[in-house]
């Protein structure tokens, strides 16, 4: 089994760690002290207490400060791989990785994966389909280039996670107001996120269709495909996502195209030593690049994709930051199509929790769900998470016929508008 050094961690993070000490690894984990990227909760705490050594670390993007730290990690035991998946926290854990000479995505090619402008350089450069647009600091720089980019257009850091800071600006009045909005939501954030949201902001041309995500794996040698995903915004603001499923329900020559440019960008990155989650726009012309990210897919993708295919994907996480042969099987999907759907509430209500859970039992059977209890009326706002489920169900027919009919059922028997 192999000791890896573990830099911060997300939602996602705490839960890879916890999956990574069950196939018998040993980790030492470095955590920031001024910022936390997970809500501290029971099960957080239940696994922070089973790792073996636990440093905090004030500023995890001193690297100098890390080196020392993961050198004196390595001293005490050998360090066999470095492992990331908070996204703010990639480009410190490919320093280290480098120092050890470890397997993991290069510095640069990390730091080029996470600023937007020098990825749509990259691809400009190598003849890639792309979005027009244009790295700005400034208000009077953003309304020079709306000539250059039209509208509609997106403004969103050079940096940045889960759609921060970001807006979609339709026409020249929504302009100032939503560059004024970003600002004041920049400015709220902790300081350690407000140094990497103020590296400039990207302007981009919109981009109409589809959204998926293809989830890349890089063993050094060549990438392969695990899963291209397509992703469900909200009707009402395309920003919010509030169900993955697996696999996207796209046509074979729609499939391949996605597989066929988002191995184009990898390489265009030299993203090797990792697995990647790049997200793309169906449009006409073809998939375009929204983002890459240089890490594991987020959230409770991981599990979805894991409760579909019968797969590791931890497992394989760990093999490739070791240096271990990967034994890549059930790549293939067919017939089964897994969801992960979450449950947001449109508008402001009262709801009884105990009545939408067994609203969701009757209807599904679900791999995984965090739902409500309570058999008391409990009031419920506009944006409120009040549950989650992954179901696995026959076709992407089948799926959307049952959600539709739970939606129209609660609705309009419990009063509770969701979502979608």
């Amino acid at each position: 089994m192999a000791h890896f050094l573990i830099v911060n961690a997300n939602l996602t993070g705490m839960k890879t760690l916890s999956c990574i000490m069950d196939l018998g690894h040993e980790i030492t984990y470095i955590e920031s002290s001024s910022f936390v990227g997970y809500v501290t909760t029971t099960e957080t705490d239940e696994i922070k207490k089973r790792i073996q050594r636990i440093y905090y670390l004030e500023d995890t993007d001193d690297f100098s400060k890390l080196i020392k730290v993961a050198v004196n990690v390595n001293n005490i035991q050998k360090i066999d791989g470095v492992i990331c998946v908070a996204e703010n926290s990639m480009e410190s854990a490919s320093v280290v990785a480098e120092y050890f000479d470890l397997p993991f995505p290069s510095s640069v090619a990390v730091t080029n994966s996470r600023n937007k402008e020098k990825t749509r350089n990259l691809l400009d450069l190598n003849g890639i389909r792309n979005a027009r647009y244009a790295h700005i600091h400034s208000r009077e720089e953003l309304e020079q280039v709306v000539a250059t980019i039209g509208y509609p257009l997106v403004i969103k850091p050079g940096a940045s996670r889960n759609s921060f800071g970001t807006a979609i600006v339709k026409n020249a009045d929504q302009l100032i107001i939503a560059w004024e909005a970003i600002q004041k939501e920049v400015e709220a954030a902790p300081l350690k996120m407000q140094e990497q949201y103020r590296r400039g902001f990207i302007i981009e041309e919109y981009l109409s269709g589809k959204m998926v995500s293809v989830e890349v794996l890089h063993d050094g040698e060549k990438a392969t495909v695990l899963m291209v995903s397509g992703r469900q915004r909200s009707i009402s603001n395309e920003l919010i996502e509030y169900r993955i499923d697996m696999p996207a329900n796209i046509t074979t020559v729609e499939l391949s195209a996605c597989k066929d440019y988002t191995l184009s960008v990898i390489e265009a990155l030299q993203l090797a030593h990792g697995i990647f989650h790049i997200e793309l726009i169906l449009t006409k012309a073809g998939p375009i690049l929204v983002e890459v990210n240089p890490r594991l897919m987020g959230s409770y993708m991981p599990y979805l994709y894991n409760n579909l295919t019968g797969n590791n994907i931890f497992a394989w996480l760990a093999d490739v930051h070791s240096g271990k042969r990967i034994d890549l099987k059930n790549l293939a999907v067919t017939g089964k199509v897994a969801s992960a759907v979450r449950f947001d509430v449109v508008r402001d209500t009262e709801y009884i929790p105990e009545s939408f859970r067994k609203a969701v039992l009757k209807r599904f059977a679900p791999v995984y769900c965090e739902l409500p209890e309570g058999e008391q009326v409990c009031p419920v706002f506009a944006g409120q998470t009040i549950g989650r489920m992954q179901i696995i169900v026959d076709g992407h027919s089948q799926l959307q016929n049952m959600l539709n009919e739970f939606y129209n059922y609660v609705s309009t028997d419990l009063n509770l508008e969701l979502l979608q």
